[in-house]
């Protein structure tokens, strides 16, 4: 069994779509894991988290009939959703004060859009799970509440050395990517080399939001018996996306980053 591991939705309802859609026409996928940040800077926080509670099960939402087959079909797979400092954000935590301006527009923006019951669906996140031999967290098993960065050799050290877990599973930079620990010595991979070594830490990447210079949504099959890893891209109507942020009035390059990926 393979699960589908994604991170960062970022309310990009066409990118979850297609991801969904992606995912659902794998009958290996068992399970899904989602690592935060369903919403912030996109324009549809409302449409994805009632995606979200419908693959975690929850009667489904009004979704359209493709994607609504789909997320019927992976109904109750989604086992975990942890906590995004986006989602924080739009709870009002003060985590907003850390945020660049198109940031902090976009979450006050998301919180006076949300619904009661999706702030609650928000509220019932956790900040970290576990499944097995991975850990599931948002950005850092380090202090995962104050939602830090591993974007340097010290901070996977720091990483490894926060957790028991042989797998660290990531999202947040919003640019996939793999870190073995290698006596002591902790370095990048490609995921071809996932299983070779003791311990991992891994970045999904960001379906709603790339930043590694492919604008297509990205996410993660993992099979954890076979100890192989995949990165999967998917192509969704970026055009749509970013129209429908310029509607609402988000700042601007909160849409134009969707072209290119950054």
């Amino acid at each position: 069994m393979k699960v589908a591991i994604y991170s960062d939705v970022h309310g990009n309802l066409e990118a979850y779509r297609a991801s969904v859609l992606d995912i659902a026409r794998r009958p290996d996928v068992g399970a899904l894991w989602c690592l935060g940040d369903v919403v912030g800077y996109g324009a549809d926080p409302e449409r994805c988290l009632e995606i979200t509670a419908a693959l975690a099960g929850a009667a489904p939402a009004e979704l359209d009939g493709e994607l609504a087959d789909a997320a019927g079909g992976l109904a109750g797979k989604l086992r975990y959703v942890v906590l995004g400092n986006h989602d924080a954000a739009a709870l009002g935590d003060q985590i907003i004060n850390y945020f660049n301006d198109a940031a902090r527009a976009a979450a006050i923006w998301t919180a006076e859009e949300l619904s009661p019951q999706a702030c609650l669906l928000l509220q019932n996140f956790p900040l970290t799970a576990t499944e097995g031999d991975a850990l599931l967290v948002h950005s850092t098993p380090v202090r995962p509440q104050e939602f830090n960065y591993v974007t340097t050799v010290a901070d996977a050290e720091e990483a490894f050395a926060a957790t028991d877990a042989n797998v660290v599973f990531f999202g947040h930079t919003h640019q996939g990517g793999v870190v073995a620990e290698g006596d002591g010595n902790p370095r990048a991979v490609p995921a071809s080399e996932f299983g070779a070594r003791d311990r991992y830490l891994v970045n999904v990447g960001s379906v709603g939001q790339p930043r590694d210079g492919d604008p297509r949504a990205c996410y993660v099959l993992y099979d954890a018996a076979r100890g192989r890893l995949e990165f999967v891209r998917v192509a969704y109507d970026v055009e749509a996306a970013a129209a429908k942020i310029r509607e609402v009035g988000l700042p601007r390059v909160l849409a134009d980053r969707l072209y290119y990926g950054r």
